[in-house]
């Protein structure tokens, strides 16, 4: 069976000879197909609408691969604990996407899944074969972004199915994915990320990227310091604060309690949230601009004063 592979995991199994900046933390796969997806979401490099090479997951590089020999690289090289399967919509994606978890599972790995709304049944089906933890890519932080970048299914579709995931999986094992800057404002932006934690899911945030080839190339991405004043009211909801704990309404803006901001919750706020061990370095900007998420604390070094003065323009 064909599939792909980002090119930093192709490296680091040595099925692709090249070098990398940062090694990712898992090992990332996507279903193939040379169409893409059948889904005509517009911001997306697999789309229908798009006409970006289907190489492309936002601007990272995804050749083609076979999955046994993908395989067999996982199990030999022991590089990775963790495998995350990227679903497309396309003829019987469902039940292959079941053979690909079934035959990374029986190696041992951990598996998250990354998949669009399907049946309560299908759900329970993946986590008795191995899949452990689920990725909901909502994308739109409103029902009227939802329809106009045209998600597949239905804004209450996708809220079902998380509800659904965290019956399955429990408590913080689904990962719900959300782009920002795709035109919400930072009210939809709140309200979306306490109801996630409100129904125990987690948020997974993502900086809108414009790859040529795509309807939404020339949206332009998030301002940094819209993006540190989401990942720090994500990481405080996730330690269980409420909303009206975290945010100050002053002067028609939002701030965020400055007492509640240390540098453990700041470098932890920065880092990729997702799935244990998910980094994905640079998938939403290049090596050469700052990240909008960390791959490691590391990496983080270098900015980390000018991080910090643009969070104090966010909080009071």
């Amino acid at each position: 069976m064909r599939i792909r592979a980002s090119l930093g995991t192709l490296i680091a199994l040595g099925l692709i000879r090249g070098i990398y900046t940062i090694e990712p933390g898992i090992a990332y796969v996507m279903q193939y197909d040379p169409r893409g997806c059948k889904a005509s979401c517009l911001f997306c490099t697999q789309s229908s609408s798009s006409k970006a090479s289907k190489e492309l997951l936002s601007r990272v590089v995804w050749p083609v691969t076979d999955l046994n020999s993908l395989v067999s690289a996982l199990k030999s090289t022991k590089k990775f604990r963790r495998v995350c399967l990227q679903t497309i919509i396309k003829d019987n994606f469902i039940e292959e996407a079941h053979e690909i978890v079934k035959t990374i599972s029986a190696i041992g790995m951990n598996v998250s899944l990354s998949i669009t709304p399907i049946p309560y049944n299908e759900l329970a089906r993946f986590k008795n074969e191995g899949v452990d933890y689920l990725g909901v890519g909502l994308d739109a932080f409103s029902e009227e972004i939802f329809f106009k970048v045209k998600k597949p299914y239905s804004w209450q579709a996708y809220w079902k199915f998380i509800d659904y995931g965290v019956k399955v999986f429990g408590k913080g094992r689904v990962i719900v994915h959300l782009i920002v800057g795709l035109g919400e404002t930072l009210s939809e932006a709140l309200k979306v990320l306490e109801r996630v934690y409100n129904v125990g899911a987690e948020a997974s945030l993502f900086a809108y990227t414009p790859v040529k080839g795509t309807p939404l190339a020339n949206l332009r991405q998030p301002s940094h310091t819209t993006y540190r004043f989401l990942q720090l009211v994500t990481e405080l909801l996730s330690r269980g604060y409420r909303l009206n704990d975290i945010i100050i309404f002053k002067n028609g803006k939002y701030f965020i309690r400055d007492k509640l901001i240390d540098d453990e919750v700041l470098l932890k706020a920065l880092m990729t949230r997702g799935c244990p061990g998910c980094n994905r370095p640079f998938y939403n900007e290049s090596p050469k601009i700052e990240p909008y998420n960390f791959p490691n604390i590391d990496y983080l070094g270098k900015y980390i004063n000018n991080i910090k003065k643009e969070i104090s323009n966010i909080v009071a």
